[in-house]
């Protein structure tokens, strides 16, 4: 029989991305007194899933308050779309950064290990790949 595979960016979609946009949305109604629906339209969601964020329904599978860095970008994101006139693509690289950091600092290895069980994230090294702005090639193998 084989292995499931869930892919890293799996894990960031489904969990880790919406456990930040959680953190992001409660500040700007916590501290911005922005309504759902404005928040929605700031991150590009659904007032649906802000509710769910305010319900804890969604974006709770990772708890990303006890890192002080992830912390620090969600105020810095709320910041940015709190103003009248939001930047929001400075919000997506600030959240596309989040992703990076979540998935190089094996953030989520924890919750890769409960989802898939019979994977082994001791010595995994899925999440260490990336390419930088100048490379016009994919590597096909690991430390190439």
């Amino acid at each position: 029989m084989a292995e499931t595979l869930i892919h890293p960016y799996e894990i960031i979609s489904k969990s880790a991305l919406p456990a930040f946009r959680a953190m992001v949305s409660k500040r700007l109604t916590e501290n911005y007194d922005l309504t759902q629906q404005q928040v929605a339209i700031r991150l590009g969601v659904t007032q649906a899933s802000v509710s769910n964020y305010a319900r804890k329904a969604r974006g709770v599978m990772l708890n990303l308050e006890v890192d002080p860095n992830l912390t620090k970008a969600a105020d810095h994101v709320a910041e940015v779309l709190s103003s009248e006139k939001p930047d929001q693509r400075e919000a997506l690289r600030l959240m596309t950064e989040v992703c990076d950091y979540i998935r190089f600092n094996h953030v989520m290895c924890r919750l890769h290990g409960d989802l898939e069980p019979g994977w082994k994230t001791e010595g995994c090294y899925a999440c260490a790949g990336g390419l930088s702005l100048e490379t016009t090639t994919i590597r096909l193998k690991a430390g190439s």
